[in-house]
């Protein structure tokens, strides 16, 4: 059977999109192994995270403003907040300024979890960035410039 791709037939190295997915397969299987240990799934990190950092400027953060930060899906992070608050790790209640929007906030199991699982993936991504030294910073800027 031939393979479709004239530019590729002979060299799947030369495919960026290709190099890029195997690269963030290997570090994404790293951590969704190391946060499963922990019960919490990556996009449930993510969600956390994000909240936790947004806290930082705003004591009532929404739902649509961690979904932007993430780059996600607002019906997406709904349904993870759903299942975070279930866990007991958050809870959502009304927005005091804005009747139609959810304020979401980070409970002390929440909190607690954030604490182990957060140093825990920055050294996931220090060893696994780590190896691209001084060329890290022009990595960080590249994937900005993708994004």
């Amino acid at each position: 059977m031939e393979f479709p791709s004239e530019k590729f037939k002979n060299n799947s190295d030369a495919s960026t999109g290709f190099i890029f997915i195997r690269a963030y397969n290997k570090w994404h299987t790293t951590i969704k192994h190391k946060l499963r240990e922990m019960g919490i799934t990556h996009p449930q990190f993510v969600t956390m995270t994000v909240l936790n950092f947004l806290n930082q400027f705003d004591e009532f953060v929404t739902q649509s403003s961690i979904a932007k930060m993430a780059d996600m899906d607002v019906m997406s992070v709904s349904q993870i907040l759903r299942g975070l608050e279930e866990k007991g790790f958050l809870k959502r209640t009304v927005h005091p300024k804005d009747t139609r929007a959810n304020a979401v906030q980070l409970l002390e199991k929440g909190q607690e979890v954030m604490k182990r699982a957060l140093p825990m993936v920055e050294k996931i991504d220090e060893d696994f960035f780590g190896v691209l030294a001084e060329d890290e910073k022009t990595f960080r800027r590249f994937l900005h410039q993708l994004i």
